[in-house]
């Protein structure tokens, strides 16, 4: 059974706005995509994130909180399992689809980018809404405030794209989605260091005969803690690489399944011509026979 994947992720800093504009333009480090596939990669809307960020600040009201939702960013897909069956028709009527709900939803003024990204495992859909509710008004909550409305945007998604044979989402997924986040924070960010800060004690308070420092056990405990830290970044990439090597192995499979394939039918051409040849030749001999023995007369 295929399930229809929703997500929604609220942006309310300029920072993390950006941020997540580069990820999608692919121009900070994106670790689970393919670079060679980055180029069928579909925008709409913009052709960098300085242009989405523009039309994002633009489609703003005059006036509005600082810490408010300033837009909410949509992830749209769907089990790998369907995208494995279903032919390029069906995918692309997929995420017209879901865009045409988009639109429908928060208005079409109000859905400043989509995208459709083919560069990583499973294709998926990125859109970037401003919130703006019925009386013009940035309100984030009209759209994602509270369970019920979550529920019912999952069920209402999941009525629409039901034609493709997609089933509404299974409860508890986002708790997968954001130990995936989280994961690939850790690839993202740089390695961290132990330093000789790390190592040395703090000067507490400077006295007239003698200085307080750090107690040990809180220089240890924090030379743990960055000892911690860098064993889950090596970790990480290290099972990054494991994933990526078993897409590679799973790819080469394939690969070498097409190319027996072939060979298994360029075989076949090669037997069936010879038969060919020798029925050719058995039918000249049989006429010679036949002449020979005054048959043919």
């Amino acid at each position: 059974m295929s399930f229809a994947i929703l997500r929604t992720t609220k942006l309310k800093d300029w920072g993390n706005i950006s941020a997540s504009l580069q990820h999608t333009f692919r121009e900070r480090l994106t670790p689970n995509a393919d670079e060679i596939r980055t180029e069928l990669n579909a925008h709409i809307g913009g052709n960098n994130s300085e242009q989405v960020l523009q039309k994002i600040k633009d489609g703003l009201p005059d006036k509005y909180r600082a810490d408010c939702v300033k837009c909410v960013e949509y992830l749209i897909t769907a089990s790998p399992e369907w995208f494995s069956q279903a032919n390029e028709q069906e995918r692309l009527q997929y995420f017209h689809t879901a865009q045409e709900w988009l639109k429908e939803r928060h208005g079409a003024d109000n859905v400043k980018y989509v995208g459709i990204h083919l560069d990583e495992t499973t294709p998926h859909l990125v859109a970037y809404i401003v919130p703006i509710d019925e009386r013009g008004k940035l309100n984030c909550k009209a759209f994602l405030g509270g369970r019920e409305k979550l529920s019912q945007m999952q069920s209402d998604f999941a009525e629409r794209v039901q034609k493709f044979g997609l089933k509404r989402g299974v409860e508890g997924s986002k708790a997968k989605h954001q130990r995936v986040k989280r994961f690939y924070g850790h690839l993202e960010q740089e390695t961290p260091k132990m330093t000789m800060e790390d190592i040395t004690p703090k000067l507490l308070k400077k006295g007239l005969f003698q200085d307080t420092y750090e107690d040990d056990q809180i220089v240890v405990d924090r030379v743990n803690a960055k000892m911690q830290a860098i064993l889950d970044h090596k970790t990480a990439q290290i099972n990054d690489l494991r994933q990526k090597l078993g897409e590679t192995q799973a790819k080469l499979q394939k690969t070498q399944q097409e190319l027996s394939k072939m060979r298994f039918n360029e075989q076949m051409k090669q037997s069936q011509a010879k038969i060919q040849e020798k029925q050719k030749n058995l039918s000249m001999d049989d006429l010679k026979r036949s002449k020979w023995f005054g048959l043919g007369r």
